[in-house]
């Protein structure tokens, strides 16, 4: 099978909505590396065939919407080339090895043999496909805080689910029982395999809808590792859905959007009780949990 590679050139600000846009288009892997202190270069692979140049087009189109959502991507650049070698898939898989995030969370391409101590929680998830595979500081600041704060038998709402991998975890946490929402309909059949592969689909329901407008029960914890855009709007619907003694987590946060967040929560009767953390190619990247005020 041949590859088409294509590059983007950006800036880092607008590099996790170029890499959540690259992973809705099912992007095989994405590589995020630095260029220099402003410049992000992310890289992704794609079957290559007639819907290449499409995929293109459609990146440029949606570099060009980012400033309308206060995200400055220039300068911005993208580079497509054919890759020949049949060998490419092996020299990609080496480049995913399995992590060990929290206590005990494995997250395990399914080429490689599952850790031997049972009392790991293993997730099985490939690289690509759907944004959440856990090498991204976003969805590891997600899994710890989920790892700290899940209790045995909650209801959770995992909000952009993605790939489903914090359904996932929170199933084999403890919890009860999962709703994943995702508005994308590319990312559906992804996070279903991924919950087959993982035995857990019978434990989560998979919703298509756009975070918690149309669902009715209230929840122990709210997970949602998206952009801050897609936050702010849904913390509203947090306080409606969320259990008294409940706690919201929210990943997907720069540092300097973190004030913006925590003022909507408080606007909301909500308090941030817990931040956490993680730098990724000079960008700060910030994780909270939030309670109802007492």
């Amino acid at each position: 099978m041949k590859w088409a590679k294509i590059t983007i050139k950006t800036s880092h600000e607008a590099s996790e909505a170029v890499a959540n846009q690259l992973f809705e288009m099912q992007s095989l892997g994405v590589e995020i590396t630095e260029d220099n202190k402003k410049i992000t270069l992310l890289t992704a692979y794609f079957p290559l065939d007639d819907k290449i140049n499409s995929k293109v087009n459609k990146l440029k189109t949606f570099l060009s919407k980012l400033p309308a959502w206060g995200i400055q991507p220039n300068p911005a650049k993208i580079e497509l080339k054919r890759i020949e070698s049949e060998k490419w898939t092996e020299a990609w898989k080496a480049n995913f090895t399995p992590q060990k995030i929290g206590e005990k969370i494995h997250i395990v391409p399914t080429w490689y043999e599952q850790p031997d101590n049972e009392s790991d929680i293993v997730i099985k998830l490939d690289p690509g496909m759907a944004f959440g595979t856990g090498y991204h500081p976003t969805t590891r600041l997600s899994l710890q805080m989920l790892e700290k704060a899940i209790r045995p038998n909650q209801i959770v709402a995992d909000v952009g689910t993605g790939s489903g991998i914090l359904a996932i975890a929170a199933f084999k946490l403890g919890a009860k029982h999962i709703d994943a929402i995702e508005l994308d309909p590319t990312a559906i059949p992804v996070a279903m395999t991924n919950f087959n592969n993982n035995s857990v689909s019978k434990y989560i329901t998979l919703h298509e809808a756009d975070g918690l407008r149309t669902v009715e029960r209230k929840y122990d914890i709210i997970v949602a590792n998206i952009l801050t855009k897609a936050i702010i709007p849904l913390i509203p619907y947090c306080r409606h859905r969320l259990k008294p003694d409940g706690n919201v987590i929210l990943s997907g946060i720069l540092e300097s959007e973190q004030t913006d967040v925590q003022e909507t929560l408080k606007e909301n009767g909500l308090e941030c009780v817990t931040v956490t953390r993680q730098a990724e190619n000079e960008l700060m990247w910030v994780a909270m949990l939030a309670r109802f005020l007492c």
